[in-house]
């Protein structure tokens, strides 16, 4: 071991703390110092359990069986998320620029925050209720290319289209369900520059009970052009929403009817974030063989989830 005052030769001094953490003392100087071990931000987990505590997450684990099968804490485990998730969004907003792609599709994905929607007590944090994902994918390589948490309503419209606006180059063609917000937000920041439909789905009604969770069957799906000359054989929303059941399986606390729901909305969005790096960057896509970034023509490898997440 070289010293790093010095640059003399330093020998063992040692050990401290519960994870016996060698330590070096110069023969020169005298100076005393330690190996600098790989850490996640400033956690004192050790890199290989925190990679595979989030590992777990992203497959589908309860933060409550990651618990028992890591022996980490549930409290430390969201902590872990939570600096993952800004290492993550890091890594999507440097790489996940200039895309070109020919097909985008836009959904909105339910969950909740502490509660159902319908059954918010008065006294409950604001952030409580329905909480949709909006998620935007490029048809061809599968990249999720930009997501957002927030209310389906308008305003949420224009930030997500505004993110998916900066990420992306060139002219292409975006398909919608009829949310009225997307028509005045794919406007506002696209102008004439687009080639735009939505898909307005007709349900009918079911034949289940009144206590059958779910919506109608799809009787129609009606195409609307929008603006420019979208090509109506791929004015369609079947990828996207084929992505929104891979975060249902991926993520336990989008699984219905379970008590793994989001408690609060950082945590709702931390998670998100960490699960679209990962599947951008890490999780080979079956269909393609290779991951939607390096199909985007984004990276040359695969990375692992150690690497994503900042832990290696």
């Amino acid at each position: 071991m070289i010293c790093r005052i010095c640059q003399h030769h330093a020998k063992k001094f040692g050990v401290y703390g519960k994870r016996r953490v060698q330590r070096y003392r110069c023969t020169s100087c005298r100076a005393t110092f330690s190996e600098s071990v790989p850490r996640l931000g400033t956690h004192y987990t050790d890199p290989e359990t925190a990679a595979k505590a989030l590992t777990l997450m992203l497959e589908g684990m309860s933060l409550r069986a990651i618990s028992r099968i890591t022996g980490l804490h549930k409290g430390t485990i969201l902590d872990l998320m939570g600096t993952a998730a800004a290492n993550a969004q890091r890594v999507l907003d440097t790489y996940v620029r200039g895309v070109r792609p020919r097909f985008v599709q836009l959904d909105e994905l339910w969950t909740y925050v502490g509660c159902h929607g319908n059954r918010k007590a008065s006294n409950a944090p604001a952030e409580w209720g329905d909480q949709w994902t909006w998620l935007a994918l490029d048809s061809d390589s599968k990249l999720i290319i930009s997501h957002h948490i927030g209310a389906r309503n308008t305003v949420n419209a224009y930030k997500f289209v505004h993110d998916l606006a900066g990420r992306t180059v060139g002219r292409y063609q975006i398909t919608t369900d009829a949310l009225r917000g997307y028509v005045g937000a794919i406007e506002e920041w696209f102008g004439a520059d687009v080639d735009y439909a939505q898909l307005q789905k007709i349900y009918g009604r079911t034949e289940a009970g009144p206590e059958w969770y779910g919506g109608g069957t799809v009787i129609a799906a009606v195409p609307r052009v929008r603006s420019g000359n979208p090509d109506f054989s791929r004015i369609s929303t079947s990828h996207i929403e084929r992505a929104n059941l891979s975060v249902r399986m991926h993520l336990r606390r989008f699984t219905r009817k379970t008590n793994a729901a989001s408690k609060t909305l950082d945590n709702l969005k931390a998670a998100v974030t960490v699960y679209v790096a990962f599947y951008n960057f890490c999780r080979v896509h079956q269909s393609l063989r290779v991951m939607p970034a390096m199909q985007a023509g984004l990276t040359d490898r695969v990375w692992s989830v150690a690497e994503l997440v900042g832990a290696a």
